[in-house]
């Protein structure tokens, strides 16, 4: 059977992330429940399918594998470098049915310097380009939005309208804000622009270096700096936009977040950041970073561009089988995707159809 699109891109992930020294990890299908139970807001769902089992304990079809390894790493590891290509269980985006998604992701723990947050995200760009050549990965980082958000005086609740509106690009959200809390001006200037950069990472880093900003904002971008230096100094510079759309719950997250998009597709393919918040509320020391593939998105996308079903249907009616075996491999060792079948099934998208004449030889069949 020819390797669907999805086959090809997980090996060749798998290939990717090995090469780079990672681990795979595998998980269970089932969880205790009282971890999602109490980490739901870093899912993307809150909702977890549930059931209970023989003694009685209450658990859950995993709708998440970061949290696994979380948990599962040791407090005096040093550094971890994982990927995982598993299913999970959650509900699918813009409905509200449960779907069981692929999803591939790596996970760096112990990445405390430049270097390792470099390589993550680098290595999340090289993931989007083997999907496609035409991609672009965005970045934002939740300890400069933390930082302004405190520069504001905003409570919690003002800290979360703030955070909508500039997941949502909100100007008349901000501009009622500021005006509530009666910003200083320039407070209330510096984040109506933040709020609305969304430039290569080169001209937005050239455009926060002139705004007036505090000692954890200007470290963060230095941070951000710092990043697009290594990965343009990799040939990926141009490939990274910098936009605080890009927000996370502060309670896991805790410094850069990033979102993939590839051309054709509305929503991002691929998020990650880094969320060592989400190893302290485990007891963990080190550091995190990581990112997930969603394949939900992509399966979609690529079943309606697909043109053809396969490259050759062969019907093959009476002909002995050993015939059309080797008929069948020849066409698969010249590159072709084949059908065979006796009789040609109804509907399928095929370049041509080849058929047996009467001296047991192949020819095209015209239709």
């Amino acid at each position: 059977m020819a390797l669907t699109w999805e086959d090809k891109i997980t090996l060749a992930l798998r290939s990717l992330y090995e090469q780079y020294g990672c681990r795979q990890y595998h998980m269970g299908t089932f969880e205790p429940y009282d971890m999602y139970r109490e980490n739901r807001n870093f899912l993307q769902s809150e909702t977890v399918i549930t059931f209970t089992d023989a003694s009685g304990k209450l658990m859950a079809l995993k709708p998440d594998v970061t949290m696994s390894i979380v948990k599962s790493t040791q407090a005096e590891e040093k550094m971890r470098k994982l990927y995982y290509s598993e299913n999970v269980f959650r509900m699918a985006r813009g409905s509200h049915d449960y779907k069981e998604i692929h999803q591939i992701g790596l996970e760096y723990i112990g990445s405390d310097d430049g270097y390792s947050e470099a390589e993550t995200v680098l290595l999340a760009m090289k993931s989007l380009e083997l999907i496609s050549p035409d991609f672009i990965l965005t970045a934002g980082h939740m300890g400069f939005t933390a930082a302004l958000m405190a520069k504001c005086g905003f409570d919690k609740q003002e800290c979360s309208r703030a955070m909508s509106a500039f997941e949502h690009k909100n100007a008349h959200e901000i501009a009622a804000l500021a005006v509530s809390k009666n910003l200083p001006d320039d407070t209330a200037a510096l984040l109506s622009q933040t709020m609305s950069i969304s430039h290569p990472a080169k001209q937005a880093i050239s455009l926060l270096r002139g705004m007036n900003l505090d000692g954890d904002m200007a470290s963060a971008i230095y941070e951000l700096e710092r990043l697009y230096n290594i990965l343009d100094t990799a040939g990926y510079g141009d490939r990274l936009r910098i936009d605080f759309a890009i927000v996370n719950d502060s309670d896991y997250y805790n410094g850069i977040v990033f979102q993939g998009f590839i051309h054709g597709i509305a929503h991002y393919v691929l998020s990650g950041g880094r969320y060592d918040n989400l190893m302290h509320r485990f007891g963990k020391p080190q550091s995190a970073i990581g990112f997930a593939l969603y394949f939900g998105e992509m399966n979609r996308h690529f079943r309606e561009e697909r043109e053809y079903d396969a490259d050759v249907l062969l019907v093959y009616g009476s002909v002995p089988a050993i015939k059309v075996i080797a008929a069948t491999e020849k066409l698969v060792r010249e590159g072709q995707h084949v059908v065979a079948a006796k009789t040609a099934p109804e509907n399928i998208r095929v370049k041509k159809i080849l058929t047996f004449n009467e001296n047991g030889e192949i020819e095209e069949a015209h239709i």
